[in-house]
């Protein structure tokens, strides 16, 4: 029988692996494993109202965006910069080595929406913010 006072929110457990604190009422913690958990920053960071935030409103933050060449983001659950790569258009993720996770989801979002409408220059999140 689970004790009524446990007061995980949805979150499972993590087998005794050390964790950041937990959420809390107001923001989810997004995972960063797969493409979908990308998908999902990507979605969180886009309807940020702070896109340089930090906080784990913005569980995967785009630092700079270089079209078909590499996207830098900062991953605020790992408080990490990260680097994602793209090779002949196939991204991947120097952090995680992996061309899977939630840095390539969010790289792949990015590339989509802003890839098609930019040069080979390096351009930061306030150039594209105010794009």
């Amino acid at each position: 029988m689970k004790d009524n006072n446990d007061s995980d929110n949805g979150v499972s457990s993590n087998n005794g692996e050390s964790s950041k604190e937990p959420p809390d009422e107001n923001h989810d913690i997004v995972k960063s494993e797969t493409l979908e958990d990308g998908t999902e920053a990507f979605m969180k960071w886009m309807n940020s109202t702070d896109k340089k935030s930090h906080s784990l409103a913005n569980p995967i933050v785009l630092i700079k965006f270089t079209n078909d060449k590499h996207t830098i983001v900062y991953d605020t659950i790992m408080s990490q910069e990260i680097d994602v790569e793209l090779t002949n258009g196939i991204p991947f993720c120097n952090f995680c080595k992996s061309d899977e996770c939630a840095h390539v989801g969010f790289a792949i979002c990015i590339e989509q929406l802003y890839g098609h409408r930019r040069g080979e220059k390096e351009e930061t999140v306030d150039k594209i913010i105010d794009y």
